[in-house]
């Protein structure tokens, strides 16, 4: 379907969905039953990083497998053992601009991860890519978005219950070197990526009119905004 503009809006601290109505995820009953037997992989940058520290910070039964002073971003594992949950998080490959230290070892391209996953109706991947692309010319990330495209309709083709969900861009600092990382850039790959996906069954987060909304103006949003994003995959998810 095409995406309405905007797609939702903002009220009493909530994101409201124009094309869609979220489920209640206001106990802790609920969201655990939204993801008990479920294989989660979160594949990106570190707004979807967000993701798996918010939610092990929410659901108290959710615990890291490795150790939580590993660098920022190393592969982390969050698992329910009583509720067979398994989540994952792992960085994109290159282009990864950041200050901080990471290992090359366990770096890989989004696609090749998706070939890797087997799939069925109790998995779900989560693709958030966009943000390390900003500073670097459009072709590449068109490139990496199509090859990603192509992995999918693989993933779907072996695995067609697979549900697939693509986490748009957030906007960010107005005071970040704006000719590098600007929301100018963000928006010219969003509808790239909104494009390219276009007939492909996948779910869509819409997390660039999310932060627009919330007036949230940085890139790693406080943790309503990240709360609404992840209603929004719980709510694809069941």
């Amino acid at each position: 379907m095409a995406s309405p503009v905007p797609s939702g809006y903002v009220l009493r601290n909530t994101w409201h969905p124009e094309f869609c109505s979220i489920h209640d995820f206001s106990t802790l009953d609920k969201i655990r039953a939204s993801l008990k037997s479920k294989m989660i992989y979160l594949m990106g940058d570190s707004t979807s990083f967000q993701w798996i520290y918010y939610l092990t910070k929410r659901v108290t039964t959710l615990k890291y497998f490795d150790h939580q002073s590993v660098p920022v971003f190393k592969t982390r594992v969050a698992l329910d053992l009583e509720r067979n949950t398994f989540i994952q998080w792992k960085k994109h490959g290159y282009p990864l601009v950041t200050k901080a230290f990471y290992s090359v070892k366990d770096l890989n391209y989004i696609a090749r991860e998706i070939d890797q996953v087997a799939g069925d109706s109790n998995t779900a991947i989560v693709i958030a890519i966009g943000q390390h692309f900003r500073p670097f010319p459009m072709d590449i990330f068109v490139r990496r978005v199509v090859n990603i495209r192509r992995a999918i309709e693989r993933l779907l083709l072996r695995s067609p219950d697979t549900k697939v969900i693509v986490k748009a861009e957030n906007i960010r600092e107005m005071n970040a070197d704006t000719e590098l990382f600007g929301n100018f850039h963000g928006y010219a790959q969003y509808l790239a990526m909104k494009y390219i996906f276009r007939g492909l069954r996948v779910g869509v987060i819409d997390a660039w009119d999310m932060t627009i909304a919330y007036n949230s103006n940085t890139v790693h949003p406080p943790e309503q905004v990240v709360w609404s994003q992840i209603m929004m995959f719980l709510t694809y998810l069941c």
